[in-house]
């Protein structure tokens, strides 16, 4: 993928005056440069010259791995990551467990909200681990580079070059989202929740962190024990998932408050307590 052709995209010739994709990408960089000030300017240009491009998220560096939804998420989900954290109380006891980290915004947010708790940032997308390391570098976080799953093993994980954040181990809820572009799989080492608590000497969790694209429900349904030691649960909930009511019936007998807090399409990113709010 050549990323000017999905920055600067001027078809069949047309003035950037008249082209109704060119007023969409000024609209962007707009946004851009209202978000990230002089930092726009290494967001855009950085990616043309073949250059590492980072952002700067209270003091830290977030080395970014550029793909088409890069700003799209630049623009939205980093904000709605932080929301999300500040959400939950800061003197909750137990460690943090963010499941399915992908670049470690969230790790990094929680390491901030949280000082001094440790947190596991759980990937297993190969592609995306030298840059959660690299963002996550000199802090208490703990990358564990499996997939969770309800067992321990070896499965097959889906991504698409349209987008590293939809990767996932459910084939259907990839290709959805990759505008036509084939889907990738690759084999990785996976755990279950269960498993992972033992082999960390987990006795309690403040924040279990779930984004994994669908197989929320499959990953938490053999979890009693862990769910038991857990006081708030994160997900991206999603209506129009297969197993959405499952999950929702089954989470909602261990925690029975919640918060929704960032409205999604069909959804919301919700946290559930066992405790009122």
């Amino acid at each position: 993928m050549v990323i000017s052709d999905w920055v600067f995209p001027i078809t069949n010739h047309q003035s950037p005056i008249t082209n109704p994709f060119m007023f969409g990408k000024i609209a962007r960089f707009a946004s851009l440069f209202r978000r990230y000030g002089a930092g726009a300017f290494r967001l855009i240009i950085n990616p043309l010259l073949g250059k590492p491009a980072w952002f700067d998220l209270h003091g830290d560096r977030v080395w970014l791995n550029f793909d088409r939804s890069t700003y799209y998420h630049l623009l939205h989900s980093v904000d709605k990551l932080e929301k999300l954290v500040n959400a939950i109380p800061a003197d909750v006891d137990g460690v943090v467990v963010d499941g399915g980290a992908n670049h470690g915004i969230f790790s990094m947010l929680a390491a901030r909200h949280f000082p001094g708790k440790k947190i596991y940032a759980v990937e297993a997308y190969p592609k995306l681990l030298p840059i959660l390391e690299k963002n996550v570098a000199g802090k208490n976080i703990e990358i564990i580079p499996q997939a969770l799953a309800a067992e321990d093993g070896e499965v097959s994980f889906f991504t698409s070059e349209t987008s590293d954040q939809m990767g996932s181990t459910i084939p259907e809820n990839v290709e959805e989202f990759t505008a036509g572009a084939p889907v990738q799989e690759v084999r990785v080492p996976a755990v279950s929740l269960a498993n992972l608590v033992r082999q960390e000497g987990i006795s309690k969790i403040a924040v279990l962190k779930l984004d994994v694209q669908g197989a929320e429900f499959s990953i938490l349904k053999p979890a009693a024990e862990v769910l038991a030691i857990t006081e708030y649960l994160v997900l991206e909930v999603c209506l129009i998932e297969k197993t959405a009511m499952e999950l929702l019936e089954h989470v909602r007998k261990i925690f029975p408050h919640f918060k929704s807090v960032n409205p999604i399409i069909y959804g919301a990113d919700i946290i559930f307590s066992k405790k009122p709010w």
